[in-house]
């Protein structure tokens, strides 16, 4: 897998000329994606015609500052206006793809911020339909994502923290939404965990920013990914295009640095006044799922189960297969009746359970103890699996015109 050399589909070859760098400005248009935008893969309705082989190359030439370098600039710039906000009267955590408890980056620390002010953790997870319309999400992962929303907010109850769900129907708004939400619950910082999409990157580049005028200290963390995109590079400091060099040095990085794979504690319980406190908060439900997203009653009845939501099943799965299948991964997992796969992809993909979470099991299960790039040792073959998940960000990160 080559990333810089992947072209996003266009027409023939456009010359520079003065209408392909208005283009690059993005003051011109390109009739590019055709048969995607025939095909409903790219909706113009949200995402404009503005990537080309021209754009591809400013980007590889370093012309133009990606949506991650965007992000990392702001956070850099900000830090000490960040760090000079005083306490207000509640911490927000915003939930994403990362709707669990255990093992959480930005939830830990924003429960440590609580406890340590003395004030009220507050969780939100905000639904945008056109999110949904513009990724092109499937109505079962819509369903999958709400009943995890149903699981969480009962465990959240638990701990005396409310978790305030609201559906955006206009996806633009939701940023603004969330800093209305803030000033209307005297929270001074938000903590999220970084997206590595690229109109996700932008938005909470925007907001890093854009929150120092509401007087609001917007913190991004990293937490997806095992490793950090763009920690690893090539010998010459670029970063790397191809996955097996790229992975051989994952596994070398995990090996030398392994309190990158420490579990962040569970958040500490809100004290019992909270409850009184954020009563209206404590009576919000999960909504329905857009109407163009949900599936028949036989249909939800059949996936849910076939897929039980939640981070506890989760992790009861990840044990199983760490106890029964694992070791003959590399035998079964390309046979479809074998049942040899872990079946936990829906479950990294909503964030009921880390990608750090499954590589620490899996390396202390491993007979050897070690992540290695054995493909014919089970617990490594898996875990390189995983891998891939990491692999595709730091892609995504550094070519964000790859599709």
């Amino acid at each position: 897998m080559a990333p810089s050399k992947r072209k996003v589909s266009t027409s023939a070859h456009v010359p520079e000329t003065k209408k392909s760098r208005a283009a690059l400005s993005g003051t011109g248009q390109y009739k590019d994606s055709t048969d995607e935008i025939k095909y409903g893969i790219v909706l113009r309705k949200y995402y404009p015609p503005e990537m080309t082989d021209d754009r591809a190359r400013e980007y590889n030439s370093d012309n133009i500052e990606r949506p991650i370098e965007s992000l990392q600039k702001a956070i850099a710039e900000t830090q000490s206006q960040r760090d000079a906000i005083g306490v207000g009267g509640s911490v927000v955590h915003w939930f994403k793809c990362d709707t669990r408890l255990t093992d959480n980056h930005a939830l830990h620390l924003a429960s440590k911020w609580a406890k340590a002010k003395g004030i009220p953790l507050i969780c939100t997870y905000l639904i945008s339909p056109q999110d949904f319309e513009a990724h092109l999400t499937a109505p079962v992962r819509v369903d999958f994502i709400l009943r995890n929303l149903a699981i969480l907010r009962q465990d959240l109850d638990k701990l005396n923290i409310p978790l305030y769900v609201e559906t955006i129907q206009k996806r633009r708004k939701l940023p603004s939404r969330l800093m209305e939400l803030c000033a209307e619950w005297d929270a001074k910082h938000v903590f999220c965990n970084a997206e590595y999409e690229v109109d996700e990157l932008r938005r909470e580049a925007s907001l890093t920013v854009k929150g120092l005028d509401q007087g609001i200290s917007f913190t991004v963390v990293h937490d997806t990914c095992v490793v950090e995109p763009g920690r690893l590079t090539s010998g010459s400091g670029g970063q790397l295009s191809v996955y097996t060099p790229w992975h051989r040095k994952w596994c070398a990085y995990l090996n030398q640095h392994l309190h990158e794979l420490d579990p962040f504690p569970t958040p500490g319980a809100n004290p019992p006044s909270a409850r009184k406190k954020l009563a209206h908060l404590f009576r919000n439900e999960i909504p329905e799922a857009p109407e163009s997203k949900r599936l028949s009653e036989e249909e939800r009845v059949k996936f849910q189960t076939m897929w039980p939501a939640g981070e506890h099943e989760a992790l009861d799965r990840l044990q199983k297969f760490l106890h029964e299948r694992v070791a003959q991964y590399p035998n079964t997992r390309n046979i479809p009746s074998g049942n040899g796969t872990s079946v936990l992809s829906p479950h990294l993909a909503a964030g009921t359970l880390a990608a750090r979470t499954v590589v620490r099991a899996a390396r202390e299960a491993a007979p050897q103890k070690r992540i290695t790039d054995d493909r014919k040792q089970g617990h490594s073959m898996w875990i390189g699996e995983v891998a891939w998940r990491d692999f595709y960000m730091h892609v995504l990160c550094h070519w964000p015109y790859i599709w």
